[in-house]
């Protein structure tokens, strides 16, 4: 079994097809069956289940994916370590930062590397938690900063702030003399939430099971802009971090913190076990928790650090 072998492997498994594949690799397809075979040959079990529109992983097939991959990534950072710069850190990173917080640490992040390490090289990508922990499940990012990481299997946490929850809204469901919102209260306003799925929805939905309540939920929304627009039309309020809403939407509506009980959430940075972050992933890492902690002392960021 060859690095190349895993390699040829590893793109048929993600074109879905080895004529496709060929192409992408520039190899000609009867060689790239050859490679195939004779992995399937030394795994003694077949990786691929051949059809008409083209091939599927078998069970096999799929835990080998992944272990090839993290294997491939490994060769990767071993060239980036050997020849890491003289005059400081180089190589690639893939990051994915929920939506939530990305508006606010993209450019100081990218700035503050830029100093540190010129040669450097950050990927980022942007999502809703599960879409962050599937990245990182499927070893496209080396990092990911993303809530509720306690509990996903098999990643290291490094905890950096906890959030609470407000409901946001306008004066026609929300008194805007108040500072507070009981979570009883909820159950009589209409509410735009992400789907079930999301971590978000999840804590809102478990608090009311608990305190035998029904939201009403009358709106599924994934994306925070239209959330957001949703909102300040007045066709309903959201329960979310203080921090999901830049300073300028927040000016236009009436915030109030949700209280009996207080809603919290914990952002940490993740990264998967047996995926061993380079000293470039390091920088990236101790970088954003510097950053996070400097905002939140200076009032940019509404959390406590932990």
């Amino acid at each position: 079994m060859t690095p190349r072998q895993l390699k040829y492997f590893v793109a048929i498994a993600r074109c879905g097809s080895i004529t496709t594949a060929a192409s992408h690799l520039h190899v000609a397809q009867p060689s790239l069956s050859q490679h195939i075979a004779a992995l399937e040959e030394e795994l003694g079990v077949p990786v691929f289940e051949r059809h008409a529109r083209g091939v599927t992983l078998t069970p096999e097939g799929q835990r080998l994916l992944e272990r090839a991959t993290s294997l491939l990534r490994q060769f990767d950072r071993l060239r980036d370590d050997v020849r890491q710069a003289p005059d400081g850190i180089e190589g690639n990173i893939n990051l994915c930062l929920v939506g939530s917080i990305a508006p606010l640490l993209t450019v100081p992040l990218f700035r503050r590397l830029a100093e540190l390490a010129p040669r450097l090289t950050l990927n980022l990508s942007t999502g809703i938690s599960r879409e962050a922990h599937a990245l990182v499940e499927a070893r496209r990012v080396d990092i990911a900063l993303m809530p509720t990481a306690f509990e996903l299997p098999r990643l290291e946490v490094l905890p950096l702030f906890e959030e609470r929850f407000h409901v946001f809204g306008t004066s026609q469901w929300l008194d805007d003399a108040a500072s507070t919102l009981r979570f009883v209260e909820l159950a009589g306003i209409p509410l735009a939430t992400p789907d079930r799925d999301h971590d978000l929805r999840k804590i809102l939905e478990r608090t009311a099971l608990t305190q035998g309540l029904s939201l009403n939920v009358r709106y599924e929304l994934n994306n925070a802009e239209v959330l957001s627009s949703v909102v300040s039309a007045g066709l309903a309020c959201a329960v979310m971090p203080h921090n999901t809403f830049s300073a300028t939407v927040r000016e236009r509506l009436v915030v109030r913190e949700v209280v009996e009980p207080r809603l919290t959430r914990t952002q940490s940075l993740v990264w998967l076990t047996d995926h061993p972050l380079t000293p470039a992933g390091e920088l990236v890492r101790n970088t954003l928790a510097h950053l996070t902690h400097q905002f939140i002392d200076d009032g940019t960021l509404q959390a406590r650090r932990l």
